[in-house]
């Protein structure tokens, strides 16, 4: 996929302009599920990435108390799968680690003011962070478009690109440096399919206004402006993950109306009109982080609970 037309323009500003379909919640959350469980290695689990060839990476904060600014260099990654181990162990590099992205043989992890990158198949060579703005804190998610990284940055709601076509390249004098490319306000979770970007909306003052919401953009088009997904339904929006049919985009949610947090989906088929359904975990959720989806199921970081939860679909 080529770089996407969407960053020929600055989108600064303009979410207050856009209009979007109103969100029709359902009348009866979706029935409640069959719920796993997993809190070995988990500490302030904050991102979840599926990699291909099996298995999801966890990141950790690794922190006696939640404070995702921490700079205490006490973060890792897990990698669940059947031998459910620490991939990349704590070693003064990570701080407050989240979302995480793979391009070829190099994994891109959002941090504290930069993005860390390992080379998976050279465990050899030392991991390297490259450098965000002075006052660009809350690195968050990112996701991969072709030959780019798209981060967003929570605190101040920019969305940067990085160029990756070669990740050697990161170990480089010529490293690539972060590009600021649109602004979303408190742009948190991303999602990217068939060329439609969804971002989640999170203020960082935890007080959610009507421009926290979950935002579409379609790439293909030149100049298109972020779409509101959600109507007036606003909140403390973390996660996104679409279903491999693109039929559905899940989120997460820290704070809906009634002040509670919540797991979710958006209905994107045409006649559905974006209605939203609630997910029964059968569980009291109390802070839903960077969710994914994979082989049929959803990952949900419970972050302050120190759970990730597996529910099917």
């Amino acid at each position: 996929m080529n770089r996407f037309s969407f960053f020929s323009v600055c989108l600064s500003g303009l979410f207050f302009s856009v209009f979007g379909a109103a969100a029709r919640e359902d009348a009866h959350p979706a029935a409640k599920e069959q719920v796993y469980t997993v809190t070995e290695h988990i500490r302030f689990n904050e991102g979840t990435l599926p990699l291909k060839n099996g298995g999801i990476l966890l990141s950790n904060f690794g922190t006696d108390t939640l404070n995702p600014l921490n700079r205490e260099g006490r973060g890792y990654i897990v990698l669940l799968d059947k031998e459910n181990r620490i991939l990349f162990p704590a070693s003064g590099v990570l701080n407050a680690p989240k979302g995480m992205a793979v391009k070829d043989d190099c994994l891109f992890i959002a941090d504290v003011g930069c993005v860390v990158v390992y080379n998976m198949k050279k465990p050899e060579w030392r991991p390297v962070k490259i450098a965000f703005p002075e006052g660009d804190l809350f690195v968050n998610d990112l996701v991969t478009l072709g030959d780019f990284l798209l981060v967003s940055v929570t605190n101040t709601g920019h969305l940067y690109e990085i160029d990756v076509k070669d990740c050697d390249a990161v170990w480089s004098a010529q490293r690539p440096k972060p590009r600021k490319v649109a602004d979303i306000p408190g742009a948190n979770g991303l999602a990217e399919y068939e060329g439609m970007l969804y971002v989640a909306s999170y203020d960082p003052n935890e007080n959610p206004g009507g421009q926290n919401v979950i935002y579409a953009v379609d790439m293909t088009v030149p100049g298109t402006l972020p779409v509101n997904l959600m109507g007036t339904r606003y909140g403390q929006y973390d996660g996104v993950a679409v279903s491999p049919d693109g039929s559905k985009l899940y989120f997460s949610n820290w704070k809906n109306a009634e002040g509670k947090a919540e797991v979710g989906y958006i209905d994107l088929t045409p006649d559905k009109k974006n209605a939203v359904t609630v997910l029964d975990l059968g569980v009291e959720l109390q802070g839903p982080a960077d969710i994914c989806i994979s082989d049929g199921y959803l990952f949900i970081p419970d972050l302050p609970a120190n759970k990730l939860y597996i529910m099917a679909l």
